[in-house]
């Protein structure tokens, strides 16, 4: 005569209260287990894992954030594509006319010095724009500190740059500026002087407020401005992020034509700001999968703690799955538990972080954005982010339980009934 299980069988109907024994099992285990040192093991293992989940988050909010505000700030004051020709030839006009992704066109000068006020140097760029395209520089017009980027039009010389560089050089509004450009002659390079009279500055918290001069095209040929620089023709587009893409079209449809993006100028810094985002989320993510081997030491325990248990569940008629599940479902309860709260820690630290910033500027007596060019501290939340790092966290929590559980299946019940 046997004797009848009183565990369902998973091949059964009873699938549903298979799992949910499985559940109350697991979650009695976890939270009145015998072995006290075991529970504040596998509670210790949730705290380090809702902590690195919620500082992860935060910090790669914190980046993103960085990263869109510098596009941002930077992609307003420069061009997206330049291209080394104007006039255009008729061809490319056109294409360019038509095409959807261009939101404006205009002639651009660049040329490279230094900006000198007494005894103090600053290398600059001097960027040029034709009078007409003065009208479409919303975001430096925006943000002007002194006078009005109008003033470029109508005045004789007229210059404007960075408050910062303004204050640094020890300038007012109407002082006379000397600004000199290099010029290639032969083997060697030269400076040429422009006396420009400032009429306007901006402030965009970015590097351009203390390296751009910005100039009016229109007091001078073309000829005059290209043995001082490139001149060339600026394209602006809807979305900057094609620059890339765009340039490429480009280069396909006049390759005799030298296409710039802003990508190939400034490629280096974001690359610098990528590579800077994904040593963090390594560095941190190790703090979670710390958290997560601590998950083994506490399920561990368990198994030790419970092997009369297993034994008597197993002559009951519990299966070798049956034990695997239940084990295995600890693990998951804290993998998926800590890593929920994790990301709810850290969305909810993202969304005070200016004012936890505060009390830690408060506390130090300095803040922490002293000597950058941010006033608060910018934030972004994306969503393929924190796919990964909900994915990457959890299986990273589940992992280390996975052994406990299997060797808490692979007990022989007949060594611990006694």
């Amino acid at each position: 005569m046997t004797m009848p299980s009183l565990i369902p069988d998973t091949d059964t109907d009873a699938n549903g209260m298979h799992f949910g024994l499985i559940a109350r099992m697991a979650g009695r285990m976890l939270l009145h287990g015998a072995n006290g040192f075991a529970r504040f093991v596998t509670w210790v293992s949730l705290i380090g894992l809702v902590l690195g989940v919620g500082i992860l988050t935060l910090v790669v909010n914190v980046m993103n954030g960085f990263d869109h505000e510098l596009r941002q700030r930077l992609l307003g004051s420069i061009p997206h594509v330049s291209i080394a020709q104007t006039p255009l030839s008729p061809p490319l006009q056109a294409a360019l006319a038509s095409d959807p992704r261009v939101q404006t066109l205009g002639k651009y000068y660049q040329g490279f010095g230094v900006v000198a006020a007494g005894a103090r140097t600053q290398p600059v760029s001097v960027i040029g724009f034709a009078g007409e395209e003065l009208a479409t520089m919303d975001a430096i017009a925006s943000v002007m500190q002194r006078g009005e980027l109008a003033n470029l039009q109508g005045t004789a010389n007229p210059v404007v740059m960075g408050e910062p560089l303004a204050r640094y050089q020890g300038l007012s509004l109407g002082d006379p500026v000397m600004i000199g450009v290099t010029v290639g002659r032969g083997d060697s390079v030269t400076l040429r002087w422009l006396r420009l009279n400032l009429v306007g500055t901006f402030e965009m918290g970015a590097e351009t407020d203390y390296s751009m001069v910005l100039v009016n095209l229109d007091g001078h040929t073309d000829t005059y401005w290209s043995e001082l620089g490139q001149v060339g023709t600026r394209v602006m587009l809807n979305n900057p992020m094609q620059a890339g893409v765009f340039g490429r079209w480009l280069r396909e449809l006049e390759p005799a034509v030298s296409v710039d993006t802003w990508e190939d100028v400034y490629g280096e810094l974001f690359q610098a700001v990528r590579m800077e985002k994904t040593m963090m989320f390594v560095l941190l993510l190790l703090v979670v999968a710390i958290a997560g081997f601590n998950i083994i030491a506490g399920q561990s325990m368990m198994v030790h703690d419970k092997r009369a248990q297993i034994a008597m569940l197993r002559t009951l008629g519990a299966d070798r799955r049956f034990v695997l599940s239940l084990f295995l479902s600890q693990g998951a309860v804290v993998a998926v538990f800590g890593t929920a709260a994790g990301l709810g820690l850290g969305m909810l630290l993202t969304v005070f972080v200016n004012d936890v910033v505060d009390v830690l500027g408060a506390v130090s007596g300095q803040h922490l954005l002293d000597g950058s060019y941010f006033v608060s501290v910018p934030t972004q939340i994306v969503s393929s982010d924190v796919l990964i790092i909900a994915v990457l966290s959890s299986g990273i929590a589940l992992l280390p339980a996975w052994l406990p559980a299997r060797r808490a299946s692979q007990l022989n019940p007949a060594q611990f009934l006694h």
